[in-house]
């Protein structure tokens, strides 16, 4: 007798390899290295907890504060790139953020951190990294 083997599909591998739906944006291109701000103030936050961090990070928060305040349309995860891209260009960075995700998604979509369609425990994180002892720690 012989056995029939299922054709596992990427999606189906990938829901096995990482059960929860994670979606990043990532500072820079592989290629490239994601820049630190001495002054975060340069980027006009409400309130800017420090006076150094990332740059991407902070690009990302002013997209999302200047949204917030917005009123339409929510932004779509192509808008919240294109947003942080000229944002990070006008302060004279190079980097260009990048999207990756566990699942494939329609980046056309309203981005959200947690979508309120998505049952049991949410979570949302926001990691900045601090290379210490080396030039450009941060304070």
């Amino acid at each position: 007798e012989r056995r029939r083997h299922k054709m596992v599909t990427f999606e189906e591998k990938s829901k096995k390899a990482i059960p929860a739906e994670v979606c990043m944006i990532s500072g820079c291109a592989d290629s490239q290295t994601s820049a630190d701000v001495s002054n975060v103030g340069k980027f006009r936050l409400p309130d800017p907890a420090g006076r150094a961090g990332g740059a991407c990070t902070s690009a990302l928060l002013k997209v999302l504060y200047a949204d917030h305040h917005a009123s339409g349309m929510d932004l779509s995860w192509v808008d919240v790139l294109r947003k942080m891209r000229v944002n990070l260009g006008d302060m004279g960075f190079d980097q260009i953020p990048q999207l990756t995700s566990s699942r494939m998604i329609d980046v056309k979509e309203d981005m959200q951190i947690c979508p309120s369609t998505h049952t049991g425990t949410r979570r949302a994180v926001l990691i900045g990294i601090n290379y210490e002892g080396q030039q450009g720690q941060l304070s």
